[in-house]
């Protein structure tokens, strides 16, 4: 997948430089935000934590940045759906006077933020509660 540069993708509505849309076309293909942007920008291995900060910061300037890397790895909807399903049904073992199964909190905790990531990323909800806070306060009690 090329990214043209007459697509507008940042959240401005502003077109994207051309070392900007090769970022977007790297991360498409690997998925690793700092190496998309060491591979774009030209920045030396010295440079690695800044160039994770700035990938951070370039990457909340995109719309649709992780989905495009879903689609493109051919991830889709139902896919990722059954997958958050098994994460939710986790377990773990605790072996303390026998072998006993338990809830894995941490890893259904992390299911509901992915999935939260996932569904809520491009919208702006402001100060509305999202799926996972709403989802954690239910864990919780």
């Amino acid at each position: 997948m090329l990214i043209q540069p007459q697509n507008k993708l940042a959240k401005d509505e502003e077109y994207l430089n051309t070392k900007e849309l090769i970022f977007i076309n790297e991360y498409v293909l690997t998925g690793n935000a700092t190496q998309s942007y060491i591979k774009a920008f030209n920045v030396p291995k010295s440079r690695y934590h800044s160039a994770t900060v700035l990938a951070s910061k370039l990457k909340q300037k995109i719309h649709n940045l992780d989905r495009l890397y879903y689609e493109n790895a051919g991830l889709n909807a139902r896919l990722i759906s059954a997958v958050i399903k098994g994460a939710m049904k986790a377990k773990k073992q605790v072996i303390y006077k026998g072998i006993h199964d338990y809830p894995d909190h941490t890893t259904r905790l992390r299911a509901v933020e992915v999935y939260d990531k996932l569904v809520n990323k491009e919208e702006n909800r402001g100060n509305q509660p999202s799926v996972m806070t709403g989802l954690q306060i239910i864990i919780q009690k």
